[in-house]
Formats: C-alpha cells, sequence, structure tokens
C-alpha cells in the first residue's frame, strides 16, 4: 500500500508534468499565433491602404481637378508587398501622393517628408530678400513686431514675411503711423507661405471700416468625394480704426500660399487695393492630419475655401496686374516690382 506521502508524490509529478504539456501547448499555439498575426505597424500593404483610404475619404480637390483616385490606386498598389522595406514604401507613397499636385499634402516619417513644391519651384521666382533689405530697407527702417517698414518715395512699404510670425493689428497702426504723410502703402508679401488664418484676420481687420463678407468655405462631411456641406460665409471684422484708407497695393509672387493665398484674396474685396505681380501658389484647403499604423503622419486638404463669387482658390488668386521681375534690372539692384508699385501708387494719388 501507498503511503499518504507516496500518493502526494505522484500527484504532484502528475500535476507537474500536466502544467509541462499545458506550457509547451501554448508556446506551440504562440508560435503558430505569431506566424499568422499581421503586425500593422510594419505591414507595408496595411499601411498603404490606409493612406489610400485616409486621402480618399478626406482630399477636396478631385473633383475639381478631374483625379481618377481609384485608377491611381490601381497603379501603384501591385509596388507594394509584405517585402516592401520602409524606405520603398515611402518612396511609392510619395509618388502616388504627388498625383494630387498640393503642396498642403504632406507625408512624414523619421527618416523623409514628402512634400510637392513644383507649384511654385516652376514658376519666376520674383523676388530677392537680400535685395530688398540692402537696397530698399537699408539700416534704418522700422520695425513693429514683425512687420518692417519705411517710407520710400513718398509711398509706404510694408514687409511682412509669414502668416506665421505673431503680429498685432497695434504693430500694424503704429508702423503705418510712423511711415507719416504717404501717398499709398505698399504691403509685400512675396515668398509668405502662410500659417494662421487668425493672423490673416487679424492683419486684413486692420484695412476695414465695416463687417465685410471676404469669401465662403464649405465642410467635408462624409467619405463621399462630393459629401461637403454649403457655402458657409467668412467675414472680416473691422478693427477700432483703420489703419490706412488711401490707395494700397499687394506684392505677390508664386510662393505666396495657403494663408497668405487667402490674405489676398480677403483683401482683394476692398475697392482701394489692387494686387501686382504673379498668380499666388494656391493652397486653398485647410489641411486635415492623420497617422498610419507604422506612426508616419499624413497631412491633406480637406475643407476649401472660395473667393467672394464662389469660387475656388485652390489654384492661386489672379493680380489685378500681371508682371514678373526684371531680370537685366535685378542685377542692377533694382526691384522692378517695387518700382512699378510706386510708380502706380503716386500716378493714381495724382489723379
Amino acid at each position: 500500500m501507498f503511503s499518504k506521502l507516496g500518493i502526494y508524490s505522484i500527484k504532484w509529478t502528475m500535476n507537474i508534468g500536466k502544467l509541462f504539456l499545458i506550457f509547451t501547448g501554448l508556446l506551440f499555439l504562440s508560435s503558430c499565433i505569431q506566424e499568422y498575426v499581421v503586425n500593422s505597424d510594419d505591414n507595408a500593404s496595411e499601411n498603404f491602404e490606409l493612406l489610400w483610404k485616409t486621402v480618399d475619404e478626406n482630399y477636396c480637390f478631385f473633383e475639381e481637378k478631374g483625379i481618377d483616385w481609384n485608377a491611381i490606386k490601381k497603379e501603384y498598389e501591385p509596388l507594394v508587398s509584405e517585402k516592401t522595406s520602409d524606405e520603398e514604401l515611402f518612396r511609392i507613397c510619395s509618388s502616388m501622393l504627388s498625383e494630387l499636385k498640393d503642396g498642403h499634402v504632406n507625408l512624414y516619417s523619421d527618416f523623409n517628408t514628402f512634400r510637392y513644391w513644383k507649384w511654385f519651384l516652376d514658376y519666376p521666382q520674383n523676388f530677392s530678400w537680400p535685395l530688398v533689405e540692402r537696397n530698399y530697407l537699408g539700416a534704418e527702417y522700422i520695425i513693429a513686431g514683425k512687420l518692417k517698414a519705411k517710407t520710400i518715395r513718398d509711398v509706404g512699404y510694408c514687409r511682412y514675411e509669414s502668416f506665421t510670425a505673431e503680429i498685432t493689428s497695434a504693430n500694424i497702426h503704429h508702423a503705418i503711423k510712423q511711415l507719416g504723410n504717404i501717398k499709398g502703402l505698399i504691403i509685400d508679401i512675396r515668398d509668405n507661405g502662410g500659417g494662421s488664418v487668425a493672423l490673416v484676420n487679424e492683419f486684413a481687420s486692420c484695412f476695414f471700416s465695416k463687417k465685410t463678407l471676404t469669401g465662403y468655405i464649405k465642410y467635408k462631411e462624409g467619405p463621399g468625394h462630393d459629401d461637403f456641406s454649403d457655402f458657409f460665409p467668412q467675414y472680416i471684422e473691422p478693427g477700432s480704426s483703420v489703419a490706412f484708407n488711401g490707395e494700397i497695393v499687394i506684392l505677390t509672387n508664386r510662393l505666396v500660399y495657403s494663408a497668405a493665398n487667402d490674405f489676398v484674396s480677403t483683401m482683394k474685396t476692398l475697392p482701394n487695393v489692387t494686387v501686382i505681380g504673379d498668380v499666388t501658389g494656391g493652397g486653398g484647403g485647410a489641411p486635415f492630419s492623420s497617422e498610419l499604423y507604422n506612426g508616419w503622419r499624413l497631412r491633406v486638404a480637406r475643407d476649401p475655401f472660395f473667393n467672394i463669387d464662389k469660387e475656388s482658390i485652390e489654384n492661386g488668386v489672379v493680380p489685378d496686374i500681371q508682371i514678373n521681375m526684371d531680370k537685366n534690372e535685378e542685377i542692377e539692384g533694382v526691384d522692378s516690382m517695387i518700382e512699378y508699385a510706386i510708380d502706380y501708387l503716386l500716378y493714381r494719388h495724382s489723379e
């Protein structure tokens, strides 16, 4: 007969054996599961699909640009497989996104950033900051916040470089007041790539005397390419006083983009404003951002802006007078666009 101790010993041995079999089985099942579970972080096909779908459901200019996004997917999807590396996937996705021809579309990874810059690189530069700084502003000029200003031949010149640079209505009022009894005002925003719509409204409000309709926006409301809200009107609320109510010229080039593009469209509603230079770069869609499984960040334009005639400003704002810088005069240190604007304002003042 077995003693109780012997029985307990046998039971303990049997339990250990069962635990060993269960543990071994779990390890086996775990290894099998690992073979079949897709790790979305690293799966190129799933990341490609998510990118394509996110653009498909959010991008706002398919119809306007005549883009067949399904056909583009059929072209690029076969290039992606489980063996596609991160660098290869990034190149494939970047090539696909470039089909949108949109400077508001970006893909951000740890090792590279996709951007589409042909919207300005294929056009004349029409601006030289060293030339303006050395031959027009010089050593003595007003700096009010991020606004640079100076009186040139009885005309006020204001240079604002970016709508990412904080500026207040007080900055603008103080700068223009110090310009004295000017016969016109130039607002030079060439190479201004945009930034904050709030700063657009802050700047523009200094030149409006009453609440004014300046454009419209539509909001993306569903995944379909034409799922938009009705037109929502956009207004400018005037500041406490008008900083300058004489003739104004806004100088533009192709690198005026996004919020700066919106600023030109807004200011163009004023009867005393003339836009001179090149067609702006556009960027008439409010951006939307999301993230892929692998952590890459995607940005696309989702909510489109329109002018007061309900025309899209995605492809830029056409100037009232279109001119380019004269290359020969630029070599001589002359900014022909500034010179033209000064002559134009002096002529208008003399009428």
